[in-house]
């Protein structure tokens, strides 16, 4: 075994799966695997493509598939391998407590490991969660309680807090109970129309004891191109797992996400354009810093 193998970092990213385009762990474990991460992936649900297709199907994955398979891999004796857990989409409240048992398991076997949780309960803040009431309360109840590091959106950020968010007070007021838990970083990936200006995508990375704010080129799609949050989530924490700073790692994530939507808006793509944009994953420029707040 080299040495390159014996210090690469391993990922367990349990999320959704599309078999068509880029969501869930299609985008997470390239992206990562990018960075050089080894991506153990369990999923939560199996479609057919992204949801804003109108014929789009597929099935949740059932009860005890995350249990049995995280057993499996400790009888095996690879969850101290693990330096990290993502969760993302759940298709049943059932899963979310699977996925908690698993990270108190895998923290057992090696305590230093992180649990990313990315709490997707939808994408328009207008439009609400129409997941139902028990996953919401999975996250805003329980998961919160459990994560290093959350990386919610506008409307999720909302839903955890419980604070109507309208401006860019709102936001911070939000971020500041949500910080009142053992959270090491929240990182808000969209401030949509709560932000500094509606001309630029905005971002935060908020630690307890400092907070910084990124903008960088709002593209104009004909329709969103849906997984940027799990690819900017997924970025995030393979470069934290790498060793980069809480704010080095949200300013590599935040530029690499503009390069594959520069390039997906180059090719007039529906879908993000991950492989011809993963040069920019791999490397990419950090144009767009972060300013401390």
């Amino acid at each position: 075994m080299n040495k390159r193998q014996l210090s690469m970092k391993t990922v367990l990213s349990i999320q959704s799966n599309v078999v068509y385009g880029y969501a869930g762990n299609k985008v997470a474990t390239l992206a990562m695997q990018l960075q050089g991460v080894e991506v153990m992936p369990i999923h939560t649900v199996q479609l057919s493509s992204n949801t804003v297709y109108p014929d789009y199907d597929g099935i949740v994955l059932g009860a005890q598939q995350i249990t049995r398979i995280v057993n499996s891999l400790e009888k095996i004796g690879v969850l101290n391998s693990i330096d990290a857990i993502i969760s993302g989409y759940i298709g049943l409240a059932e899963q979310g407590e699977e996925i908690l048992e698993a990270v108190k398991k895998i923290k057992y076997y090696n305590p230093n490991a992180i649990y990313v949780c990315d709490p997707v309960m939808g994408g328009d803040i207008n439009k609400g969660s129409s997941l139902p009431q028990n996953i919401i309360d999975f996250f805003t109840k329980q998961a919160i309680k459990h994560a290093d590091y959350i990386t919610p959106n506008l409307l999720e950020l909302q839903l955890l807090s419980n604070i109507e968010i309208k401006t860019f007070s709102d936001v911070q007021m939000a971020i500041k109970k949500l910080q009142n838990k053992s959270i090491q970083a929240i990182l808000v990936k969209n401030l949509v129309h709560a932000g500094k200006t509606t001309e630029l995508f905005e971002m935060i990375l908020a630690t307890p004891s400092q907070s910084y704010h990124l903008a960088r080129p709002l593209y104009d799609f004909p329709y969103r191109p849906l997984g940027v949050g799990d690819l900017i989530c997924s970025l995030f924490t393979s470069h934290l797992v790498n060793g980069k700073s809480q704010l080095n790692a949200f300013e590599l994530a935040a530029n690499a996400a503009n390069h594959v939507l520069a390039v997906t808006k180059q090719k007039d793509a529906r879908e993000l354009a991950i492989i011809d944009a993963q040069e920019w994953i791999k490397q990419p420029d950090l144009q767009y810093r972060a300013i401390m707040l």
